[in-house]
């Protein structure tokens, strides 16, 4: 057939094929996913620390409240728990907040982190996976960040948005 005598589908056909691609991208986005971060992708070999090393306190960076707790560990330092000499140390700062602070437990440096609201920690001694579930609030979707640590500082390798729990 020749172009000139083609037709062109109405302008209709075209919004309601857009319409429906639009209401497919989120499932098909969905589908596609890969599976979030394990603690065994990110395992390492467990060490023997007889003797874990007290927080040295930094000077800045750190909340009040935290600098009040970690005052106590000199006592008696809590054993690693988080990537082989790790000891992730939580505190709450409040109705429903939680900050945390990992301490090196053969420096006895600490690496601030951050002040979260209704959140949950998951972690293992022998792995560099942090997973740190928070909300914002009531009826607010769940934030689930994947968290590496790789040494010196964090980096998030993932995050899932879950929805909101219904009534």
């Amino acid at each position: 057939m020749p172009l000139a005598l083609r037709r062109r589908p109405p302008a209709a056909w075209w919004t309601a094929v857009a319409r429906r691609a639009a209401l497919l991208a989120p499932l098909l986005h969905a589908g596609c996913a890969s599976a979030p971060p394990t603690f065994e992708a990110h395992r390492v070999a467990l060490s023997r620390i007889d003797h874990p090393v007290p927080a040295k306190l930094p000077r800045t960076d750190i909340g009040w409240k935290l600098e009040q707790y970690l005052q106590f560990d000199g006592e008696a330092p809590e054993p690693p728990n988080f990537a082989d000499h790790f000891t992730l140390f939580l505190v709450g700062c409040g109705s429903g907040c939680r900050q945390y602070a990992l301490i090196d437990r053969r420096s006895g440096k600490v690496h601030p982190g951050q002040a979260l609201n209704n959140v949950r920690f998951d972690y293992r001694r022998d792995s560099r996976l942090l997973v740190v579930t928070h909300t914002e609030g009531y009826r607010s979707p769940d934030i689930v960040d994947y968290m590496v640590w790789n040494g010196t500082r964090w980096r998030r390798v993932a995050r899932e948005v879950r929805p909101a729990p219904e009534e």
